[in-house]
């Protein structure tokens, strides 16, 4: 009885380790700029594809990486003529690509609007995977130094094609305490959209702002994204887009937001302007607190959203009401 126990449990693990492979190790990109390093301005920073839309490519010798997060970034590397394809390695005494001396290769990193007229430094290829001619999978580390200073960006790569990682979707049911307006002031029925700015906000300019007819407010949404028109006097834009992971909105709350047009794609975007004034920088949220389709079309909408311009205190809040 002892031994068939036994031979049981090993089956178990059997079983268990016959499950599948783990998938593979996230891909995740990470940067240390030193005190003095003019392209990372001396921070830190690390993307995942939870956080940020990451792009590698590899082309004969030539690496570029991309990255669109709370940062945008570019990255090329290019091994020596000698190295047709990518290839395991340390390529040292590299200069800025493209300009660099083709038998022994070039680098450069740059973005966030700072890039180097000229490097010194290398990179280092751990590992790589291909399959045929198409790049699957690359480890990668570079050290870089700009305008031959001494202070250094230094970065390191890990990924895999085979990385389904994607960003979180809206916070679930929705947290308590977000604004909201007070009870009546707002329409008991119909459509409406209400905007209610605190004192010295920018763009509501302190005032209180609610539009019921139909007829001066068009909501349109296509995938993940929502427009709003105010037709009315003065006339407002509202935009609110959701994480690049969904194509349709759905509820929640939509959190640490930046101006639309300029967000990070893994979170989402607001913005709202109108009267002649807007945002050029902007942080907010907004939720969903209701919202029907049918197939996919937008058929019913209950949102409500902050921001606050330049960085400053002061917020324009609004609620949108909606049924087509």
């Amino acid at each position: 009885m002892k031994r068939v126990s036994i031979l049981v449990s090993l089956a178990l693990v059997a079983c268990s380790d016959a499950a599948g492979p783990k998938g593979p190790a996230p891909n995740v990109i990470t940067l240390h700029s030193d005190a003095g390093d003019y392209i990372g301005a001396g921070r830190s920073y690390e993307y995942t594809q939870a956080n940020a839309i990451i792009r590698v490519t590899g082309t004969g010798g030539h690496l570029a990486v991309r990255v669109n997060g709370d940062e945008g970034w570019s990255g090329d590397f290019m091994t020596p003529l000698s190295k047709p394809f990518l290839d395991t390695g340390r390529y040292d005494g590299l200069a800025l690509y493209p300009l660099n001396d083709p038998a022994k290769g070039g680098l450069d990193w740059f973005g966030q609007g700072r890039s180097c007229t000229a490097v010194t430094g290398f990179f280092k290829i751990d590992h790589v995977r291909y399959d045929a001619t198409t790049l699957e999978a690359i480890d990668l580390s570079f050290e870089q130094h700009c305008q031959g200073n001494a202070p250094a960006l230094h970065g390191t790569l890990h990924w895999d094609s085979a990385d389904t990682t994607q960003p979180a979707g809206p916070v679930y049911p929705v947290p308590q305490g977000l604004w909201a307006p007070a009870p009546g002031v707002t329409p008991a029925t119909g459509n409406y959209i209400y905007l209610e700015s605190e004192t010295n906000d920018w763009v509501g300019a302190g005032q209180t702002y609610t539009y019921t007819p139909d007829s001066t407010v068009t909501v349109r949404s296509i995938d993940g994204f929502l427009s709003v028109v105010v037709a009315g006097n003065p006339e407002w834009y509202g935009y609110f887009l959701a994480m690049s992971s969904l194509h349709a909105l759905r509820p929640g709350l939509y959190g640490d937001l930046t101006r639309y047009g300029f967000n990070n794609p893994t979170k989402g975007g607001v913005l709202w302007w109108g009267a002649g004034r807007g945002c050029d920088t902007l942080h907010g949220w907004f939720t969903v607190d209701n919202v029907t389709y049918h197939a996919d079309s937008l058929k019913a909408v209950d949102m409500r959203f902050e921001q606050h311009c330049e960085g400053a205190a002061p917020a324009l809040h609004g609620a949108i009401h909606w049924i087509r």
